[in-house]
């Protein structure tokens, strides 16, 4: 079985800044405007630097982010979707758009890995129009078919991609170790040449 993602979801462009607004910001306080540079490549959001907004530009709840809300890149080179797993005090940008499951026949989970499989991001990318940076309209993202596989296995699959990503930033870890062990042995062997 399969449904298109707009019957799954509530989907919608994030808030778009023009003019004067596209500068203001603050310094303290206000909400968090989220952007691309704050969705990782492994499907998580990471701020590295607060953009905050200045107080009223983000007063409209549609574009508050939510838990459960998966947020997807509309531009640029790749289309990586971000699951927001815990509450923040943020607003998405109109770089993004925000996807909120509104069916019970799928979790968050799974949409949020579906979205980042490599076949939807290739679909996702041969879409995506324009000559200098490339964006994909929010009606393809709509008309997205998602295969709908019972929820136990939604839960089964979602796991097993967590092993493997778990496993991916294990081994990540074990090579920079050596290299740092194969460094300070290298260092030592040398200096015990010169002494």
């Amino acid at each position: 079985m399969q449904s298109l993602l707009s019957d799954l979801a509530d989907i919608r462009t994030g808030l778009t800044l023009r003019g004067p607004d596209a500068a203001r910001r603050t310094a303290k306080g206000g909400l968090h405007l989220l952007r691309i540079s704050d969705l990782a490549e492994n499907g998580r959001i990471e701020i590295g630097s607060p953009h905050l907004l200045d107080p009223g530009l983000g007063d409209d709840p549609r574009y508050h982010v939510a838990p459960g809300d998966i947020l997807i890149a509309n531009r640029g080179t790749r289309m990586t979707a971000a699951l927001v797993s815990a509450n923040l005090e943020a607003v998405a940008s109109g770089q993004l758009f925000i996807v909120r499951p509104i069916s019970r026949k799928v979790t968050p989970d799974y949409l949020h890995w579906f979205l980042n499989l490599a076949t939807t991001q290739a679909h996702l990318s041969s879409h995506a129009r324009g000559s200098y940076v490339k964006t994909v309209s929010i009606a393809v993202v709509r008309d997205l078919p998602v295969p709908i596989p019972p929820l136990d296995l939604q839960g089964r699959l979602c796991a097993l991609s967590d092993l493997a990503a778990r496993e991916r930033e294990l081994l990540h870890l074990i090579a920079e170790k050596r290299k740092l062990l194969l460094q300070a042995t290298y260092q030592q062997i040398l200096t015990r040449k010169i002494s």
